[in-house]
């Protein structure tokens, strides 16, 4: 649609467009684009929350007030719960983490604090397994729950643990392991009975929130200063959603 909107603007058709992924919308450089911090698939926020949605289209057609380009700008306001009025307190994790310690030149503190995280959530996953019949998206790694977290930490330090894996590379194994700790919080944190979380609320929950998602920020900058080809494309694509990334830089820019 970024393109497009070049197109269309030649023939004297002005446009506006909505923008999930904000690094493209910079390199395509549209006429006019707002830029939303919602999950991909979700322009306009929230499901069934007509109010917001409105709010939205407000904003990305006030935009052909420019009458000249392009237009980059974000919406700051983050989606609703789906199904929930904005006033509403939203959602929380069922167990009371704390705030997770910064990393601060010393791994230590922040791996305590992610085992601590695991111990309390434990007792939720274990629940939310055996309420599915035994079944978990945990696993693909093949390390037991126990080993997860000393594997990642590991990476926090100079010297990185050893890869236990000969069929995968090490970017790889770690890759799996990460992938495994955070379904671990995903569904011990949804396996309280009761109201559930919003996948947009249990992203944010886990990277605002948690020490997981702060070892996952520090390992994301220790991946991308690696000499490995695979652990720099692993820090800079996926360890961190780009959604989050977005998320991040908005912030940011509305702090300055």
């Amino acid at each position: 649609m970024s393109a497009l909107g070049h197109y269309l603007e030649d023939e004297g058709l002005a446009t506006t467009q909505i923008s999930l992924v904000r690094l493209h919308t910079e390199k395509i450089k549209p006429p006019r684009a707002l830029w939303v911090p919602f999950e991909l698939g979700r322009p306009f926020g929230a499901p069934g929350n007509a109010d917001f949605q409105r709010r939205v289209v407000t904003a990305v057609l006030e935009l052909f007030e420019r009458d000249r380009g392009p237009v980059l700008e974000d919406f700051t306001q983050d989606a609703p719960a789906a199904g929930t009025e904005d006033t509403a307190a939203g959602w929380v994790c069922p167990v009371a983490l704390g705030a997770p310690p910064e990393l601060d030149g010393d791994d230590t503190g922040l791996g305590r604090a992610l085992l601590g995280e695991m111990h309390r959530l434990r007792p939720w996953y274990d629940m939310g397994c055996e309420a599915r019949g035994g079944r978990t998206t945990v696993g693909v790694s093949g390390f037991e729950l126990d080993d997860l977290a000393p594997f990642i930490i590991g990476f926090l330090g100079a010297d990185w643990p050893e890869n236990p894996r000969a069929d995968l590379t090490r970017a790889n194994t770690l890759k799996m392991a990460v992938e495994d700790l955070r379904n671990f919080y995903f569904e011990a944190a949804t396996s309280r009975p009761g109201e559930k979380a919003g996948s947009g609320e249990l992203q944010d929950w886990f990277w605002d929130e948690t020490a997981a998602g702060r070892v996952f920020g520090a390992l994301s900058e220790i991946a991308m200063a690696s000499d490995d080809p695979e652990m720099r494309l692993l820090g800079d694509k996926t360890l961190i959603p780009r959604r989050q990334v977005m998320r991040a830089r908005a912030a940011t820019r509305k702090a300055s």
